[in-house]
């Protein structure tokens, strides 16, 4: 039964938000006008979902809309948590609806409520949902639905879910402070070579005296940016857009994702959040009783790096063809030696959900430390630097001025 959110006026005048479910338009609007509301707007949770571009298409998945981890992990705990307390799921579904924090919670909950009053189960409303959902979480809540370990095996998948997420965090967050200093920084420097030397040095070159060099080389690069700095800005972006085309195409990412994983220090974090990742997948997996080439298949499409993700689907192929697990990641040159011997030794002892795991935690300790490493030689590095820029502009000012008190 699809969902429909609206926007309506109750009695006293007042928009209000909600959901309400209905076969149709037509009977949407029958049952606010019983709730006594006047509906202003009235959508389709699927259309709203995917930008509305194509009405009438119901659950269909055209254009996903893109789902926050975390969010999908706070609503997977929830429903653990509630189903633990003996609510069937979908009233906890329904109570999660009346509790969501934002208004993109309540309409993809709403989107699953209205699959399972259709009679379908909880991981076919995931796979039928507008927002797309990985697929991982799908196949283990539809393991956990046949084992009846549904609560359990939510829990595990919202952790998981998190803790994926805090690893793209992690190398996200040690980028973003240094890119965000290097651009701050070229922003003033170029308002300054603008707005601000043009008007002083004016004062020195009608002197016709000899300035300083340093003088010379500012006053030259502020006549560049006067001149070139709108066309060199339009090039830039000109460049961002067209190499956004480029990535379009499958094969110019994956040859860019191996540039990326050969790149100093970001190749080695990438490598290192992907392989977690990929571990942490595939041992939950395995933990929860989906069958390992099917883990491994479902596993791969969780690793956003598209020529490491080519080779874990190599690795799957060599597993269907008979090879072991351990043996298809040494002929692939996948991971350290690390994730070789664990593997290894999980497969010896009947247990390699676990050590994949283990796995997963040691590559994301190894990251966080590794960025937290970085970030504290990095910033006062761009401070000295960025300091050594803008102290370069002012002696460039104050030398002539200095030198012409000198005279008088």
């Amino acid at each position: 039964m699809p969902a429909f959110d609206y926007s309506a006026y109750n009695s006293t005048g007042k928009l209000v938000d909600g959901v309400v479910t209905a076969d149709s338009e037509r009977h949407a609007r029958r049952l606010l006008k019983e709730k006594k509301l006047l509906p202003a707007t009235l959508a389709e949770v699927s259309e709203k979902a995917s930008g509305g571009s194509r009405p009438g298409i119901g659950f269909g998945r055209s254009r996903e809309a893109r789902v926050n981890n975390f969010d999908l992990s706070l609503l997977l705990q929830q429903q653990a948590i509630l189903i633990q307390s003996g609510l069937p799921l979908e009233d906890a579904l329904r109570m999660t609806i009346e509790q969501a924090e934002t208004d993109k919670q309540r309409r993809m909950v709403e989107s699953w409520r209205s699959e399972i009053i259709e009679g379908r189960s909880f991981s076919e409303a995931l796979r039928r949902s507008p927002y797309r959902i990985p697929e991982a979480v799908i196949a283990g809540i539809g393991v956990g639905e046949e084992s009846g370990h549904l609560d359990r095996v939510l829990m595990r998948l919202a952790e998981d879910l998190e803790t994926s997420a805090e690893n793209r965090k992690t190398v996200t967050r040690a980028l973003i402070y240094p890119a965000t200093l290097v651009g701050t920084s070229i922003i003033v420097v170029a308002i300054m070579m603008v707005w601000v030397v043009p008007k002083i040095t004016a004062i020195f070159t009608s002197s016709n005296r000899e300035l300083p060099f340093i003088t010379q080389v500012v006053i030259g690069l502020s006549e560049f940016t006067q001149q070139y700095g709108l066309y060199l800005l339009i090039a830039i972006i000109a460049a961002l857009v067209a190499f956004a085309r480029l990535m379009r195409d499958p094969v110019r990412k994956q040859r860019w994702h191996e540039i990326i994983l050969n790149m100093p220090g970001l190749g080695r974090w990438t490598r290192m959040a992907n392989i977690a990742d990929w571990s942490r997948s595939l041992g939950v997996l395995l933990n929860n009783g989906v069958p390992a080439l099917a883990a491994l298949k479902i596993s791969s499409a969780v690793v956003n790096n598209l020529h490491l993700r080519s080779k874990m689907e190599a690795v799957t192929e060599s597993m269907r063809r008979g090879s072991s697990l351990q043996k298809a990641l040494e002929e692939h040159e996948l991971g350290s030696g690390f994730l070789i011997h664990m593997v290894g030794s999980g497969e010896a002892s009947s247990e390699l959900d676990k050590m994949l795991v283990r796995v997963a935690d040691y590559y994301s300790l190894r990251l966080a430390n590794a960025v937290e490493v970085f970030l504290k030689l990095i910033n006062p590095i761009l401070i000295i630097f960025m300091g050594m820029i803008i102290l370069s502009v002012v002696a460039a000012v104050m030398l002539p001025i200095m030198d012409m008190n000198n005279m008088v």
